[in-house]
């Protein structure tokens, strides 16, 4: 909001939503008419997404799309054509969000659009809803046969009726709303799951599925069936372990002390025990001796940001990127680093261990010139995303980490990068490891991916919601 965004800002409050939208125990339905990014889908995360069919829904608007592709500065003119261009190329329209999957069905309005007295539209509004609604609550019953068919035999013949004539009740017990919870949940890990590609023979595909099958269960047996027990055996083993120290003292102790009496020499002086000298191991590695960053090899001076508020000084680049790790030593201002940076430093060395590097980002909308900058992107990183998920350890933590980096696109997000998430929550739910979510640099959500890059919001905030939820 003008001038400034009231607390925490729209960020954080779209996350706010979409995490407490994520576990709600009702059947949600939500109507687009006009939406664009966070701004809908802070709303959007729904079990049913209907959409007017003169509406548009998309990552950001055409003129702002424009903005981006022309690279328009400010007090310069738009040109229309560029206009319409983006507004062709990001799919906008409710057909075409159809055909992506990131809304479920068309509630069509008149031709030349609804109007506030047009009661006939809001009637056939109302009924459509209502139906979502029904559907929703029929996939969570366990006798719902006959009812779901009448349901889809209206819904391929296109009737809409003004009063529903199918007596649904949308109440629902504990085991209907788990039903419930599990079916947003798999309707949100679905999607976009087609924009991306995965490079893997069948192979290797089937390899990685015998591998996660079993990771789960061996984390199962571990965490699940042999935690419950494990306060019990350790106290038994220190049980066990604690008598049977004190039996083998009484019955060693006079067999000691006769050998001991028998090999002592006359005359004899008691030996010095051992001292172990502090400075015998190796030095500890000094920080920066692991990885340096290329930017201090250049012989020059820069001048801190907050100079003029905190008096600053120069700053001479060797020292600041190689002994301050690019902080400036006054004010504590941090200056860009490159990634290999920080995981050279943060994580413990030789620890990390990447995976689902075979994910690449796609060109799911067909955006003109936009496969030949993924390409660039890929050749200038040796990356196929702008993520890279790993297990590492830090002071001996073992965690999993998905980690935003510049070098890629910006470090924006499409669905690729939403998927790689994902699959990084899991495998931290299945390990039972801490998740650790580190944004060297993004610049949002990848526009060329239209909103199959806006629904990754919703998808990625389930998968969080549902690791915090493990416990």
């Amino acid at each position: 909001s003008f001038p400034v965004e009231d607390y925490p800002g729209a960020g954080q409050q779209i996350a706010r939503n979409l995490y407490a939208m994520a576990k709600l125990r009702v059947p949600m339905i939500s109507v687009t008419s006009e939406g664009g990014s966070g701004g809908a889908e802070a709303v959007g995360m729904a079990d049913v997404r209907l959409m007017f069919s003169h509406g548009y829904y998309s990552v950001i608007s055409p003129e702002g799309a424009a903005a981006i592709e022309g690279k328009i500065r400010e007090g310069e003119k738009m040109p229309k054509e560029l206009v319409e261009a983006c507004a062709e190329n990001l799919h906008i329209t409710a057909a075409e969000n159809l055909k992506l999957g990131t809304i479920d069905r068309i509630v069509h309005e008149p031709p030349l659009g609804a109007k506030r007295d047009d009661f006939g539209f809001f009637r056939q509004l109302k009924s459509e809803i209502i139906r979502a609604t029904d559907e929703v609550v029929l996939k969570t019953k366990s006798l719902r046969a006959f009812r779901a068919y009448e349901l889809t035999m209206k819904k391929s013949e296109g009737q809409v009726v003004e009063e529903p004539h199918i007596e649904i009740s949308w109440d629902l017990n504990e085991d209907e709303v788990k039903r419930l919870l599990s079916y947003r949940s798999k309707k949100y890990r679905n999607m976009s799951c087609a924009a991306y590609s995965e490079e893997s023979s069948p192979c290797s595909a089937f390899c990685r599925k015998a591998k996660k099958s079993i990771a789960k269960l061996y984390y199962s047996f571990r965490y699940d069936l042999l935690k419950t027990q494990q306060k019990q055996v350790k106290k038994v083993f220190q049980d066990v372990s604690g008598e049977g120290s004190v039996l083998l003292r009484q019955v060693s102790s006079p067999i000691t002390a006769a050998y001991d009496f028998i090999s002592k020499k006359p005359g004899a002086r008691p030996g010095k025990s051992p001292v172990s000298s502090s400075g015998a191991g190796e030095d500890p590695i000094e920080f920066g001796d692991v990885y340096t960053s290329p930017l201090a090899n250049e012989d020059r001076t820069v001048t801190c940001p907050n100079t003029e508020k905190q008096g600053c000084k120069d700053l001479w680049v060797p020292d600041l990127y190689g002994e301050f790790g690019g902080v400036c030593e006054n004010c504590g201002h941090h200056f860009p680093l490159e990634y290999q940076w920080y995981l050279k430093h943060l994580f413990d060395p030789d620890s990390i261990r990447e995976f689902n590097g075979g994910v690449c980002a796609g060109n799911p909308l067909t955006y003109p010139g936009f496969e030949k900058k993924l390409q660039s992107a890929i050749a200038k990183t040796g990356r196929k995303s702008g993520i890279i998920t790993f297990d590492a350890r830090v002071m001996g933590v073992d965690l999993v980490v998905a980690m935003l980096y510049s070098d890629f696109r910006n470090g924006t997000v499409g669905s690729a990068e939403g998927e790689k998430f994902v699959r990084a929550c899991e495998s931290a739910k299945l390990k039972r490891r801490p998740l650790l979510s580190y944004v060297h640099t993004t610049g949002g959500i990848r526009i060329h991916e239209g909103t199959l890059g806006v629904v990754q919001m919703p998808k990625c905030t389930m998968a969080v919601r549902e690791y915090i939820d493990s416990g």
